[in-house]
């Protein structure tokens, strides 16, 4: 999912994210309340905020961001970044004034990328992208 991120910001003449663990971290975490009940949400009923979040995994920023969403998939490592890569190309392809997505997607500012997908019992990929600078 990173070379796919980073194909669309190369294509923008932008320059790469760079995989942060700690920041991983903090999507996997946040990944998982949304599977555990939370659903589709930035912030979990007693979920910190986004930047106190990164925070709390040793993660240093000046401006964050965050996008999430899910769709089915196989159970296949290939099947999950196939879904996970399909969302991120829903995202980029979205226009004004719906465009958040796509706008943390080509942020300039971001430098920092933490990556999460997770399929669940029921087969459905959730996904993760946290971003920093």
């Amino acid at each position: 999912m990173l070379a796919h991120i980073n194909a669309a910001r190369k294509a923008e003449g932008l320059g790469e994210l760079t995989l942060d663990a700690d920041l991983s971290r903090a999507a996997a975490i946040h990944t998982q309340l949304m599977i555990d009940g939370c659903g589709l949400s930035h912030q979990c009923d007693g979920e910190s905020g986004l930047g106190d979040r990164f925070s709390a995994q040793g993660v240093k920023w000046s401006s964050a961001g965050e996008n999430i969403g899910f769709g089915s998939s196989g159970a296949a490592d290939s099947a999950k970044v196939n879904a996970a890569n399909g969302l991120t190309d829903s995202m980029l392809a979205e226009v004004p004034p719906n465009d958040g997505h796509r706008k943390n997607l080509l942020n300039k500012s971001f430098e920092r990328i933490g990556l999460s997908i997770v399929r669940d019992s029921k087969g459905i990929t959730w996904m993760t992208q946290d971003f920093v600078g």
